[in-house]
């Protein structure tokens, strides 16, 4: 029981240490042991919280060290028994809002394929547990986000992180060509959490991610339209309201889109090629969305479609320009197409 207390004692220092200056010093093999220090912990709780003795005993230990810690370490947070059931979630959550955490972080919560299996961390467990959302999650920003799962949130936030501390665009290619392969299979999970990547951090940081996630994308033959169609026009709005970046991408993809449609003379109607990936509709929608996500949205969109009209010949016939019809749609409904 006494090497079990001294293991407990030197648990709770480590994770006061991982919220202060102190955590810049730790390299990737000591962030990999803290993970599987914060695990045992959990082990410990399993296996005791349904005896009363070894129970009382490990509580009385962690008073101590709890005293003795805030008294000589003003960072430090009281942690109850019940707490060591998430030990690995509250060292996580530490590291990530330590301005001081190394980039040998990123490389245990997302490893180069290349480093062995035995020394990786798997953060499965801590993402889809609830308490994780709960702790990562809780911004300051109370915008909705619609469309995103819990999981997807979270996920967003640590590769918005991974990718902002990555350092080189060419580690934050790995990082996201790491992602692909994790979510092989699974496309709609991936472009929810490239989308929460892009809705998190701070302007600075929110920059660097859509620039490097942006270019990935475009590197890949029709990734960026496929994201955009998986998103729904509303997220793609919010999007575009975050990022000038996305939003410049996203009206490509848009116009793309546009190109790809072509008027039934016989119906009265725009349709998609066999190459379309969208109706006149749902371009109609998504152009609509983004007029309504705010004044400077609403105005850079309406320059962007009368410039496109005009190019096109300024027609007021339906059926010769779909952007003179998409936007006599937009302005007054008129056209049932």
């Amino acid at each position: 029981m006494e090497a079990v207390q001294t293991q407990l004692r030197n648990v709770l220092e480590l994770l006061t240490f991982s919220q202060t200056e102190r955590v810049r010093e730790w390299d990737r093999l000591t962030v990999q042991r803290a993970f599987q220090w914060a695990e045992y912990c959990e082990q410990l709780h399993s296996r005791f919280q349904s005896n009363p003795a070894v129970r009382a005993a490990l509580e009385a230990g962690l008073s101590d060290t709890n005293r003795r810690l805030r008294d000589t370490l003003p960072a430090h947070s009281p942690v109850a028994f019940s707490d060591l059931a998430q030990c690995q979630h509250a060292l996580l959550v530490h590291l990530l809002r330590n301005p001081y955490a190394p980039s040998s972080l990123m490389q245990v919560l997302f490893p180069d394929p290349k480093i062995p299996q035995e020394f990786r961390f798997d953060l499965s467990s801590l993402i889809t547990c609830r308490s994780a959302f709960d702790l990562l999650c809780r911004a300051r920003d109370r915008t909705a986000r619609p469309g995103l799962r819990v999981e997807a949130e979270v996920r967003g936030k640590l590769l918005n992180a991974a990718l902002t501390r990555a350092g080189t665009d060419e580690r934050a290619r790995s990082v996201l060509d790491s992602v692909l392969r994790d979510s092989a299979g699974e496309m709609e999970r991936l472009y929810d959490i490239i989308a929460a990547a892009l809705l998190s951090g701070d302007d600075e940081s929110n920059a660097v991610t859509a620039r490097v996630i942006l270019a990935w994308l475009q590197h890949r033959d029709g990734a960026l339209s496929d994201l955009c169609r998986a998103l729904c026009p509303g997220l793609c709005a919010l999007l575009s309201r975050r990022s000038p970046e996305f939003n410049r991408a996203y009206r490509g993809v848009l116009k793309q889109w546009a190109s790809c449609l072509e008027y039934d003379v016989l119906e009265s109607v725009w349709v998609p090629t066999s190459e379309g990936p969208v109706t006149f509709n749902a371009l109609t929608d998504r152009f609509r969305d983004l007029i309504n996500a705010g004044a400077a949205l609403k105005e850079d969109t309406e320059r962007e479609l009368r410039a496109l009209t005009l190019a096109d010949g300024d027609f007021d016939e339906q059926g010769i320009s779909v952007w003179t019809d998409l936007t006599t749609r937009l302005n007054t409904g008129r056209f049932n197409v």
